[in-house]
């Protein structure tokens, strides 16, 4: 079993997100020890701005989700939001015809969302950055991406990748302690 940090950045140009229009324009994963948290190997970060979009999902798919569930286990935050995307974008490509539930029931998942609720007992405004060192909620990443600066959107990803990680190594280390 491998567990991955997992997360996807998106563009679009409204202001609610839509998986079937809108544009997945990062896809990146890190190897993480499951029992410890800690990063294992380096960061991967498919970019759409250096591959189309068909490319990185067709990367993504033939990776991690076309084979056994248990070989790539994402550990995210709100995966839901990836699954949405993902399985709207499998259809697109013609690579899977399954809805968001698919990928719930079928695939083994770490999903951090669930403890947002310690953001003052509450759900609404809970986010990665409510709850770690994560300096930005994403909302940054459109303006970034309308004006090509790549460069920012990494460092944007590692600091996330970076918070996320560091939080979940605290968690794991809380729950030992229980």
């Amino acid at each position: 079993m491998e567990a991955h940090y997992f997360d996807i950045e998106t563009y679009s140009p409204n202001e609610k997100p839509d998986p079937k229009n809108d544009t997945i324009i990062t896809i990146q994963f890190q190897k993480i020890d499951l029992k410890t948290g800690e990063k294992i190997g380096k960061l991967h970060i498919l970019k759409q701005w250096e591959k189309t979009e068909e490319e990185i999902v067709k990367i993504i798919y033939k990776w991690f989700f076309s084979r056994n569930p248990w070989i790539f286990i994402p550990i995210g935050f709100n995966l839901v939001f990836e699954w949405e995307f993902l399985s709207e974008k499998f259809k697109k490509y013609n690579l899977l015809n399954e809805n968001i539930d698919y990928f719930i029931k079928k695939y083994p998942q770490i999903d951090l969302k669930s403890i947002a609720i310690i953001n003052k007992g509450e759900f609404i405004g809970a986010s990665l950055s409510s709850i770690s060192n994560k300096n930005d909620d994403g909302n940054i990443i459109k303006e970034l991406y309308e004006n090509k600066e790549f460069k920012k959107i990494e460092q944007y990803i590692e600091n996330e990748t970076n918070s996320f990680i560091e939080l979940y190594v605290k968690l794991k280390n809380k729950i030992k302690e229980i």
